[in-house]
């Protein structure tokens, strides 16, 4: 029999590892391609080159407007206990964060819980979205509206206003994330020092900023923070008093609005306002289908996996009580 030389078969063996170790093991996924892992927190496409421009535009005349309520199931006795939470907690500068009369509501009152006499519920996020592989075709007239300016979060006693607030810093567009130059700016404008506690998750990060106090003459200091669309809400909150808190949600299209608080130019809160608790979102695709979703910051969502509807001008109206 003919022998084979050594040398032959150790570079035959060489030549075999090398292959393996390119190839990969037969049958073994790789993490890109496993279909069971969650998609990402944020929304937006993982994917890159030609298949990134997948998802189809929702066409639709983007002329309609989505109006509702958010009715309170709970009871007074809901509403006591978290006013009675507040009050045990407020420990630090009591006498500076209880003086101001134009916010007494947020800070000798509970927060999360806005009420009107009419029974409805404040500080609701509610949005749509389109159905799965689709986007918002957001006219140009829409996104300059709503993506000018800027989210300004104040503090002017010892709580942050607006107590929640929504975000438009980004929309998708052509196979592309389109920036509209939104930002979102944290200020103090209290006469005692506050830290920023910006929590957001994946998406945005995290942020940990004291923020001094204001002085005479001069401008509130602070800083600002550019977002992303997420999936997650961000929380702010204040570790010097930490019964203060603060909600944003970031969006990649503007079709997204809170339950109304009555408030206006003179007035935080206008518990009589005959529209609190309502909600209206115009320029939305009319006729399409998508999903309409509502979050509040202690009861959660309100319709868990988002309500199937159909944009007719149908009035969208939810319930919202203590789990």
């Amino acid at each position: 029999m003919r022998r084979i030389p050594a040398a032959f078969l150790s570079a035959l063996l060489y030549a075999s590892l090398i292959s393996l170790l390119l190839t990969g093991c037969p049958g073994k996924k790789s993490r890109d391609d496993d279909d069971d892992s969650p998609a990402p927190r944020s929304g937006r496409s993982t994917q890159k080159g030609p298949e990134a421009a997948a998802r189809k535009p929702v066409k639709a005349n983007y002329n309609g407007t989505l109006k509702g309520k958010v009715v309170w199931k709970g009871d007074q006795a809901r509403l006591a206990s978290a006013e009675k939470a507040l009050k045990d907690a407020v420990k630090s500068d009591v006498d500076y964060c209880l003086h101001s009369k134009d916010l007494q509501p947020l800070e000798t009152e509970q927060q999360e819980l806005r009420v009107g006499k009419n029974g409805n519920l404040g500080n609701v996020f509610v949005w749509i979205e389109p159905e799965a592989g689709h986007y918002f075709d957001v006219p140009k007239e829409k996104i300059d509206e709503v993506g000018k300016g800027e989210v300004r979060i104040a503090q002017p006693h010892c709580a942050f206003v607006p107590h929640c607030a929504i975000v438009f810093p980004a929309y998708y567009k052509d196979g592309k994330t389109v920036s509209t130059g939104q930002k979102v700016v944290f200020e103090n404008d209290a006469q005692v020092a506050h830290n920023i506690n910006f929590d957001s998750g994946l998406d945005n990060g995290t942020i940990n900023q004291t923020v001094p106090p204001k002085k005479p003459d001069i401008p509130p200091s602070g800083f600002d923070r550019v977002v992303k669309p997420s999936r997650q809400e961000i929380k702010v909150s204040c570790s010097i008093h930490p019964w203060m808190r603060g909600y944003l949600r970031a969006f990649e299209h503007p079709y997204a609005a809170l339950t109304k608080v009555g408030a206006d130019k003179q007035k935080f809160e206008n518990k009589d306002a005959q529209d609190f608790g309502t909600f209206e979102i115009t320029g939305v695709p009319a006729g399409a289908k998508v999903k309409l979703y509502a979050w509040h910051e202690s009861l959660g969502h309100l319709a868990p996996g988002g309500r199937e509807i159909t944009l007719d001008g149908k009035e969208q109206d939810f319930e919202a009580a203590p789990k």
